[in-house]
């Protein structure tokens, strides 16, 4: 993968018609994990601090697991579908894109997930995700996140992020 390293030049700011609100109430999908128009699914929001997307999201007492804390696979789910949103929003802010202008001629897909579980992340309260994409190349960017319950490091993921047209798009950014 053509990469750019993490240490490189800051990305270009959100576009204006983007700055301050979420992803997913920008690009409007019906997935599981992050759709806004899925009323059963997860619902997840991301939004920019800076360089990194973060998302604050609340488990239901139904995402349990072990006893007090969060079912593993569903934090799986919450970290693909955010770190997939990374990619989207990196690649938009790279070529001018807003997605509040429509959506963007490309999406991203899984293409590995790993995630280290750490620690087992309680239920009581919210999970901060954050996702900073750290290799970026023409077809797949690699997306590092971390998973916290406070200041408790819970479970740490990288997931490959491939780039392809989106369906019904006439043209694909080079």
């Amino acid at each position: 993968m053509t990469a750019t390293p993490a240490a490189a030049a800051p990305l270009p700011p959100v576009p204006e018609a983007d700055a301050g609100r979420p992803l997913q109430d920008l690009l409007k999908v019906h997935c599981y994990g992050c759709g806004a128009l899925n009323e059963r699914g997860l619902q997840i929001k991301s939004c920019w601090e800076g360089d990194t997307l973060v998302c604050r999201w609340t488990p239901k007492p139904h995402h349990i697991g072990p006893p007090g804390h969060v079912y593993g696979g569903l934090i799986a789910s919450v970290v693909d579908c955010h770190a997939i949103w990374a990619a989207i929003g990196r690649q938009c802010r790279e070529a001018g894109i807003a997605l509040a202008d429509g959506p963007p001629p490309f999406v991203y897909v899984t293409g590995r997930l790993t995630v280290n579980y750490l620690k087992p992340t309680p239920i009581d309260g919210p999970m901060v995700v954050s996702a900073r994409v750290v290799e970026h190349g023409a077809r797949k960017s690699l997306v590092h996140c971390e998973v916290r319950h406070g200041d408790l490091l819970c479970a740490t993921a990288e997931v490959i992020a491939v780039r392809v047209a989106r369906a019904g798009a006439t043209t694909e950014p080079a």
